[in-house]
């Protein structure tokens, strides 16, 4: 039985701190690949103090964590203490209630009508940009509250009431009695509320991702960074904020045994913890504040004084864009490639806020939530009609854009936006079928999607957790308009996608990256732009870059283009156009086309020799690829696909 139990113990412990040391034990890794290890490094130690966006969001997040884990701490004692002192039973059983009911409901509901109250305050005092720091810390001190009251409470009850009473008869004060007597009882309740509300105030995504506005934290930052794999940078960070955590309960351990011994009156304790408390908030403001950032910004303007076509003014200096775009879709500095953002504010003046979404739904979805506001999106093509359509979007003075003629011809004018007044193309791609040419027999490759539905691979199979694009595979081999509007057609998709069910491993997104370049799943839809990328993780982590192959099925697939867009809204209308005519800088393309591997509709890109992708037989084919952009469907037509998807990825 001891041995039995000893198995168990075992087993919970592997469950438990075998992803921890996974994560740890990658953070060192040489390669950018999340599979193998190739070797010891402190290279992403390096890139991410480096990393100055990642900073400036881990800042953020102290500050969060700290100040509402603070606040909640001192609102939860003195909620706790007239809780306690409640003399009536039933208005205590009622508070008591009350107080545990954010416990027990579902963070989604919290974050959702915290959302709606806010926007609803934004509305009466006339305003659209209410969501931001302000907001989010008032979301996390309601959501800490009750943590700390529960764990306060108890040792109230467990404190020697006629000792408190006692005092009082003395001569002591209410408030001296108190802290005399029963405060030093409740100490370590104290330190436990508030490390819980530390720990659940940084590790919170729901409540956070409808509360936060433009003010990006750790938890929304990491799960919109999915457009590509999760760097290794993000397993460093959350490498330190682990050992960082620890380091804090041991010691406050620590700290409470030796009062305990001492028998001391826990001053000394609240001493030490809120000395560690002094030093994390020193380390937010620290990092808050960019530390070397002003030197990186002289760097970039000495690295950029040759390279830009035009000159840039420096008039709109001081002022702030908020960008709104898909999370890794931008060159952002990692491995030696050009940081866009801070280029953009080193040769500008201009602060650039840059959100990041993980769907066009997502993206819609809080834009049409209100409370916050953007300069500058960059949608899909459906998506960019659909705004459009809604009145999102305001026409952009291409005069002011010296930079525009370079944007290929073939990209003017496109079917999601026929005038080409509200949007400059971005980058794209097309949809394909990614497999493994060592697991998959040669004989079963025809360039069809029915690859895709091949028993002979049953559980290697992977498909798109995305209702759009999974339908769109189904309906290209069923020989169905991937635009359709016809219920009959939807259904015909998805029976065929329901034969395909047993034969999946499962539905992926960014998971796709792990699975295939670990060389765990056969057969994959996915982007072809994204193929590129696995292929050059692989090669940089054990040189079998080439194990996977790419095609474009001849029934057809999809076409898509990311488009930029100035807002109805915008705050900053002048500042925007400025970064889109940055975007266009030839440099600057050939910086991000290099870093996204998706097609460039830049030709200064696409014309230059320099460019490692130029001519890729996946990305800008010689022959014409039978190909369809999605278009925006009627609400009834998304709400009849998506209920479909439902049952599928169900099983029912």
């Amino acid at each position: 039985m001891k041995t039995l139990g000893k198995i168990f113990v075992g087993l919970v412990y592997t469950v438990l701190y075998a992803p921890l040391a996974v994560m740890v034990l990658f953070s060192f890794n040489s390669s950018d690949s999340t599979t193998i290890f190739t070797g010891f490094s402190l290279r992403w130690y390096e890139n991410l103090f480096s990393d100055f966006t990642l900073m400036e969001v881990l800042g953020n997040t102290l500050m969060i964590s700290v100040t509402a884990a603070s606040i909640a701490t001192v609102l939860g004692v003195v909620a706790a203490y007239g809780i306690y002192r409640m003399k009536s039973k039933a208005l205590k059983n009622a508070v008591n209630t009350v107080t545990n009911i954010p416990l027990t409901n579902p963070d989604i509901i919290t974050g959702v009508s915290l959302m709606l109250l806010f926007t609803f305050v934004a509305m009466w005092l006339g305003r659209s940009d209410i969501l931001g720091f302000w907001t989010l810390l008032l979301a996390h001190i309601t959501f800490n509250l009750p943590y700390v009251i529960l764990n306060v409470l108890p040792k109230l009850y467990q404190s020697d009431r006629s000792q408190y009473e006692a005092a009082l008869d003395l001569g002591c004060t209410p408030f001296k009695a108190f802290r005399k007597v029963t405060f030093p009882g409740i100490v370590p309740g104290i330190l436990s509320g508030f490390i819980m509300a530390f720990t659940l105030s940084l590790d919170d995504f729901i409540i956070s991702y409808y509360t936060n506005g433009h003010f990006s934290i750790l938890a929304t930052n990491l799960y919109t960074a999915v457009k590509k794999p999760i760097r290794p940078t993000y397993y460093a960070l959350y490498t330190l904020i682990f050992l960082a955590i620890l380091v804090l309960m041991l010691t406050v351990n620590l700290m409470q045994i030796r009062s305990e011994k001492k028998q001391a009156s826990g001053g000394k304790l609240v001493k030490g913890v809120s000395l560690l408390v002094a030093v994390v908030m020193v380390v937010s403001v620290v990092l808050f504040a960019g530390g070397g950032k002003q030197n990186t910004l002289q760097d970039i303007r000495d690295q950029l004084a040759d390279k830009l076509d035009r000159e840039y003014p420096t008039d709109l200096a001081g002022t702030t864009l908020y960008v709104y775009n898909w999370g890794e879709y931008i060159s952002d500095g990692e491995d030696g490639s050009l940081d866009v953002n801070l280029a953009f504010e080193a040769i500008t003046g201009i602060k650039v806020v840059y959100d990041t979404f993980d769907s066009n739904e997502a993206m819609y979805s809080k834009l049409a939530g209100g409370g916050v506001t953007y300069d500058v999106l960059i949608p899909s093509d459906y998506m960019v009609s659909r705004l459009l359509q809604e009145g999102y979007l305001q026409t952009i003075d291409f005069s002011k854009l010296q930079n525009y003629h370079y944007i290929d011809k073939q990209y003017l004018c496109p079917e999601y936006d026929p005038t080409g007044e509200y949007s400059i193309p971005y980058a794209g791609g097309y949809l394909g079928v990614i497999y493994n040419n060592t697991m998959v027999d040669p004989a079963d490759i025809d360039g069809t999607w029915s690859l895709m539905w091949n028993e002979k691979y049953k559980g290697q199979i992977l498909n798109m957790d995305n209702a759009r694009d999974a339908f769109a595979t189904a309906m290209f081999a069923q020989g169905i308009d991937i635009n359709t509007t016809d219920p009959k057609d939807w259904d015909k998709a998805a029976d065929y996608l329901m034969k395909q069910v047993p034969l999946l491993q499962t539905w992926v997104m960014d998971q796709i990256f792990a699975k295939m370049e670990g060389e765990n799943a056969a057969i994959a839809a996915y982007y072809a732009g994204d193929y590129m990328t696995m292929v050059d993780n692989m090669e940089e982590a054990g040189g079998i870059g080439d194990h996977l192959s790419f095609y474009l099925p001849t029934e057809g697939t999809n076409i898509f283009m990311d488009a930029a867009c100035i807002t109805k809204d915008a705050q900053n209308y002048e500042a925007a156009l400025l970064y889109l005519d940055f975007l266009m800088e030839p440099y600057v393309a050939l910086q991000n086309a290099e870093y996204i591997c998706y097609t460039c509709p830049n030709t200064a890109v696409t014309e230059n020799e320099e460019y490692s992708l130029k001519g890729n037989e996946y990305l800008y084919p010689e022959t014409e690829v039978k190909s369809t952009y999605y278009t925006n469907l009627d609400p009834e037509v998304i709400s009849y696909y998506e209920k479909l998807w439902d049952k599928i990825k169900s099983g029912s």
